[in-house]
């Protein structure tokens, strides 16, 4: 074996590995708290309106945001406060759309089992009701993804 084969070697898997980075999905997930009173934070500011209409309440807080890059074909696990975890396996792109699998579970029980089709840097919003740290209010997970 010539010893030059172990760097090229080593070279020709950091360039299979980089690649696969460039291709891979960047995926943001944001926990965010609604209440009934209080303030909202400045970068909810646009999304506002949306977030009223879909749990009608007037406080917006951020309560958690994890980006990460996400391989295709491969599950990604998201904590989400409160015991819940969202499991996301992106599938490919079709038509400008990014197509994912996505599961919220609350400790053993699972909530959402769907695939999406998801505008790419668009914002999927999913309401959980009640958060059981604020009687009063409800938490909402935004899923961003961005090829």
């Amino acid at each position: 074996m010539n010893p030059a084969t172990p760097v090229v070697l080593g070279l020709v898997g950091a360039l299979v590995a980089a690649s696969s980075a460039a291709h891979a999905l960047q995926v943001q997930i944001t926990t965010v708290r609604a209440a009934e009173h209080g303030p909202s934070d400045a970068q909810l500011v646009e999304l506002r309106p949306r977030l009223r209409r879909l749990v009608g309440y007037r406080s917006f807080q951020v309560v958690r945001e994890e980006r990460r890059q996400c391989a295709w074909q491969t599950a990604e696990a998201f904590k989400i406060p409160g015991g819940h975890l969202l499991n996301v396996v992106p599938k490919g792109m079709r038509d400008q759309a990014v197509v994912m699998q996505v599961k919220l579970i609350d400790r053993r029980r699972p909530l959402i089992d769907t695939d999406v089709r998801l505008q790419n840097r668009g914002v999927m919003l999913f309401g959980l009701g009640r958060d059981e740290r604020a009687p009063d209010g409800a938490l909402i997970i935004m899923l961003r993804a961005e090829e």
